[in-house]
Parts: C-alpha cells; sequence; structure tokens
C-alpha cells in the first residue's frame, strides 16, 4: 500500500467496525479499488494498512463495546465453551465475527441471560425469552381531558 491512498485508510477504518479485514477486501474490490501497486486488495493487504496506520482491529473494537470473548460468555452462563457456539447458531446469544478463523465476540446477555434447559432442543427454544409472545395485546396510558359538567353538554 502506498500511502497516497488517504480515502482507502479512511474506507478501511470505517468498515472495520462492522466487517473483518477479508470482507472490507471484497468490499473494496466490488467498488473498483485497487492498491497502490494496481492490485485486488486481500485480508492480509487489510491487516497491514490497519497496522501501519494505527487503527484499532475489529476485535479491538468490538470489546471496546463490551464484546465477551467465548470463554467468558460460557463462564459467565455456566456452560462449556462448546455450547457457546451451539446457542449461537440457535439464535441464543448474538455473536459477531471477527476474523475468518471463526472467531466471535459476543453481546452480553444483560439481566436475563438464556439458561441451560435439560431435554429441550435448542430448536424448540425461544430465541428471546423476555419478548411478549402476545403481539395482539397493547398497553395505552394517555391522559383524558376532563369531561365538562353535565349542564354544559
Amino acid at each position: 500500500m502506498r500511502s497516497g491512498w488517504p480515502f482507502v485508510i479512511t474506507e478501511v477504518d470505517g468498515l472495520l467496525d462492522d466487517h473483518s479485514p477479508e470482507a472490507i477486501a471484497n468490499i473494496l474490490n466490488s467498488r473498483g479499488s485497487v492498491s497502490g501497486y494496481g492490485k485486488p486488495f486481500t485480508g492480509r493487504m487489510i491487516n497491514r494498512v490497519r497496522v501501519k496506520y494505527g487503527l484499532k482491529s475489529r476485535f479491538e473494537r468490538l470489546r471496546a463495546k463490551g464484546m465477551l470473548t467465548r470463554e467468558e460468555m460460557a463462564q459467565r452462563l455456566g456452560i462449556n465453551p462448546k455450547q457457546v457456539a451451539a446457542w449461537r447458531d440457535a439464535g441464543l446469544l448474538r455473536g459477531h465475527l471477527c476474523t475468518e478463523k471463526d472467531e466471535y465476540l459476543y453481546e452480553d446477555p444483560g439481566p436475563d441471560p438464556p439458561r441451560k434447559a435439560k431435554g429441550v432442543r435448542l430448536s424448540k427454544r425461544l430465541r428471546f425469552e423476555n419478548v411478549s409472545q402476545r403481539l395482539s395485546e397493547v398497553q395505552c396510558e394517555r391522559k383524558l381531558s376532563p369531561l365538562p359538567p353535565p349542564a354544559a353538554r
């Protein structure tokens, strides 16, 4: 990479918030961008740009947002780290891909995390247990203006 491509550095910095280096390379290539040597971008090139210009990695950015590693999530939920991936695949946990090596960081599940449910298949469990399943029920609170006295009606 040559430093004469400041827009590429800006693009990489912005895309690192939501994409892995390989995905960024694909995005830049699909936009017709090329390296300073006229070559298509690769994930390795994106990583070199990131390091050379002191940009935070996707991992560092997600950790700064409070995301948890697989081991931290497993410890928090009291499950095996391999179960964390299964729960992510079933939609019980939200994971964000960091690298092409299938490494994820996980959103903190909050005060009501998913729990073990012995004998219940993951595919049968509610994905978000704290969301009401009664879609027709709506609560509306509105302050009504007082009715005029009966003589004024």
